[in-house]
């Protein structure tokens, strides 16, 4: 189990680092880098789904003090699961897997109220994006009580990519929009499925919404706009379990070991 980050400082000990296949949260480079090194390091990043980012040096003297030679790299407080092969075991040891899919859910703490509702009603696996998603950290961990280190994570460079790879595996893709679709407890969310959430303020994006096969809402009495998005979604797993019978959900994997 991981629960802190380092600093990893050099051109060398920085592609030592993923080419070694150490979990990253991301590489930082000086935005005035160019040449065999950057063009390795931006194909090496795209082949392991790394965030990039491309930063001015003093930020990178600000995060080490140590010579850096315009490159940095932040150890992830947790390792993550590969996305392929975390669906295909998935489908293997479990014929109907529920997928979890966060889009640019911003909020540590959401996250980690989300994680705990997700592995208490045995979510497979949680699928985010490498850009627009709440860190991993030490809050959004102690804010899942310690779910997020029990349970797959995927990071993945593009949803929408994700959504497609899952639909080829016969994956059942369940959009949550308050403006349309059957209520929840009125929809047949059995089978294998991934359910996607969105954000509070906007909601799932338009272009992931147009790939899914089903869309859901939770019905509401009140005259409040919206549940918050770690509540809903807590509705939502819910309701899935409460369909599926609470059977326990077979998981890729154990973080805790």
């Amino acid at each position: 189990m991981k629960n802190s980050t380092q600093i990893i400082a050099g051109r060398k000990p920085v592609l030592d680092a993923i080419e070694s296949g150490m979990s990253l949260d991301k590489v930082m480079i000086d935005q005035k880098l160019t040449g065999a090194v950057e063009i390795k390091l931006r194909k090496l990043c795209k082949e392991k789904n790394i965030p990039l980012q491309r930063v001015p040096v003093h930020v990178l003297d600000g995060v080490s003090k140590a010579m850096h030679q315009g490159v940095v790299a932040q150890t992830a407080v947790l390792d993550f699961s590969p996305f392929e092969d975390t669906v295909d075991q998935l489908m293997y040891e479990k014929g109907d897997p529920v997928f979890l899919v966060l889009d640019q859910v911003s909020d540590v703490r959401n996250l980690g109220a989300i994680a705990r509702s997700a592995e208490l009603l045995g979510v497979s696996a949680i699928i985010l994006p490498e850009g627009g998603s709440a860190k991993i950290n030490e809050v959004s961990i102690k804010a899942s009580a310690g779910a997020l280190l029990n349970i797959p994570l995927c990071r993945v460079p593009s949803l929408l990519t994700a959504l497609k790879h899952m639909k080829l595996h016969g994956i059942g893709i369940v959009v949550t929009d308050v403006k349309s679709g059957k209520s929840a407890h009125e929809s047949d969310l059995s089978g294998p499925l991934a359910l996607v959430v969105g954000s509070e303020e906007k909601g799932v994006r338009p272009h992931l919404m147009r790939n899914a096969d089903s869309w859901i809402h939770i019905p509401q009495i009140g005259q409040t706009e919206s549940y918050n998005v770690s509540v809903a979604t807590g509705i939502l797993l819910y309701e899935i379990a409460r369909q599926r019978n609470f059977k326990t959900g077979i998981q890729a994997g154990n973080k805790s070991q």
